[in-house]
């Protein structure tokens, strides 16, 4: 029996593929950070904004808060960033490489 090792043809991806599947993942990755920060929008009942200045106005040290504030801060700069990219995507501001 002889097995054929070759291929004949090859898989071809086009840029509009690659575009809509990096859109699909921002886009995923946007309603994660957006359901982390509506808990914490839950759990203070105030926007991140205003934590920030309780935080940084406050006298007393609270550990959970601080980490709480610290991953907030990370959840609000990388959701910046993402919806950055998203509209970049959606303009075709972008190149393939």
């Amino acid at each position: 029996m002889m097995y054929h090792l070759f291929r004949v043809s090859m898989t071809v991806i086009n840029s509009n593929s690659t575009k809509e599947f990096e859109l699909f993942r921002i886009i995923y990755q946007l309603h994660a950070l957006k359901d982390k920060i509506s808990f914490f929008e839950r759990k203070y009942n105030i926007d991140f904004n205003e934590f920030e200045n309780s935080v940084k106005n406050s006298k007393d040290e609270n550990f959970e808060i601080w980490d709480d504030y610290i991953a907030w801060k990370a959840n609000q700069k990388l959701l910046t960033y993402l919806t950055s990219q998203k509209q970049d995507i959606e303009s075709g501001n972008f190149s393939i490489s």
